[in-house]
């Protein structure tokens, strides 16, 4: 039987590709389990004047698939319909440009966007269509977003309409159930993976080394990852942690803040700025590059997720991989990747999460069955268990069994 002849979207990786964050990573996994697929036929499609796809192909050694990349990049601006003029030239876009794709789309079976939205010259034609939703963070927890993009996102994600979505998490898929009506939309559940470069780092000089250049001076450290933004309750976490230090007298440890500002960081300063007595044992890296997140994650006594809303949380299932106990709050998605495998809080209670890091911090049998107990959870997901429902599922629609 032929192979799908597949239109993936690679908007993302043609931007972002190299700098291998969050969404970015997702798309550029899928890409390379796509291609070993002996279902899928993959087509890269661009529909966007922005970024250099040739760029990203050529540092990942792929420039063999810039002969099957297809150009569409008038695409995008079909996908933008949030006022009078926008929606004008929408119809305008889609009359012009309908009759002229036709052609081309027609030698392909599906698309799938792992994330950008889809025109409605895709909607209009033959092919099946794939959208993956991560979360609705603008629409349910909006504070740290920039007003342009909640309503940009809010316009697209309540049009969208493909043959089927994909989403991270049940509670993902709920909450598009219930806030874009998609109550009889056929909807499948994708659990994300971790790479394999999230690994137990055994090696005391490696993770020195790494100590060493993000500055943790102390003999121990208390680890969150994340976007520096309101929605991951980095304030909170910094406040149990002052607690802890005033409580327990420790003062071989400090808690290291990894990742970018977002907007909402400037509570996080902010408070930070109001622990003066602790200052020396907060620290703050930015973004770590990702060769260096093992050591980091396998150094740690604890890593600490106190995140108030989550579409998944690959995070908490990178710290697992690399045998790191887990503290973590019991809201939306997080249940659904560390199930008993990791310690929760309810992400309000800044003496509940202090007892929790105390804990951690003296009980050593704790510590160790968290660890067990996460490395056995994080081995059953996989980005190849991925994969393989995203491309079982495009069969299921195209009628391939």
């Amino acid at each position: 039987m032929p192979k799908i002849k597949l239109l993936y979207d690679v908007e993302q990786l043609s931007v972002d590709g190299l700098k291998g964050t969050g969404i970015v990573r997702v798309c550029d996994v899928l890409l390379h389990k796509f291609l070993t697929s002996d279902d899928i036929d993959l087509y890269p499609v661009i529909t966007t004047k922005r970024g250099n796809f040739k760029t990203y192909l050529k540092a990942k050694g792929l420039e063999k698939l810039a002969d099957k990349t297809v150009y569409l990049p008038t695409l995008k601006a079909t996908t933008k319909n949030q006022n009078f003029y926008q929606r004008g030239r929408t119809r305008l876009f889609t009359a012009l440009l309908g009759w002229k794709y036709a052609s081309v789309l027609r030698q392909y079976d599906a698309y799938f966007s792992p994330f950008s939205p889809i025109s409605p010259v895709i909607y209009n034609s033959p092919l099946k269509t794939f959208l993956m939703v991560y979360d609705l963070i603008p629409i349910i927890y909006p504070d740290g977003c920039e007003p342009k993009f909640i309503r940009k996102f809010t316009d697209w994600i309540l049009r969208s309409r493909p043959d089927a979505y994909f989403c991270d998490s049940v509670s993902t898929e709920n909450d598009l159930r219930r806030f874009c009506k998609r109550s009889n939309q056929k909807i499948y559940q994708v659990p994300l993976g971790a790479d394999s470069k999230f690994h137990p780092v055994r090696e005391k000089a490696e993770i020195n080394k790494i100590k060493e250049k993000y500055g943790i001076a102390t003999p121990k450290y208390f680890l969150a990852v994340s976007e520096i933004t309101a929605r991951k309750n980095l304030v909170h976490l910094l406040q149990a942690f002052a607690e802890f230090l005033d409580k327990s007298g420790a003062d071989d440890v400090s808690l290291v803040l990894v990742g970018p500002v977002r907007k909402g960081y400037e509570d996080v300063e902010k408070q930070a700025a109001g622990l003066a007595r602790y200052k020396d044992k907060i620290i703050q890296t930015g973004f770590a590059d990702d060769a260096d997140l093992a050591p980091l994650y396998s150094g740690a006594e604890a890593f600490i997720y106190p995140s108030l809303y989550e579409g998944f949380g690959l995070p908490v299932l990178e710290a697992m991989q690399c045998g790191t106990p887990v503290i973590c709050a019991d809201n939306t998605s997080l249940p659904e990747v560390g199930g008993e495998a990791v310690m929760y809080i309810s992400g309000h209670d800044v003496t509940e999460t202090a007892q929790k890091l105390q804990e951690l911090y003296q009980n050593k049998k704790s510590a160790a069955e968290l660890k067990e107990k996460g490395l056995a959870r994080a081995a059953t997901f996989s980005w190849q268990q991925t994969a393989d429902i995203i491309i079982q599922a495009v069969k299921e629609n195209i009628g391939r069994k």
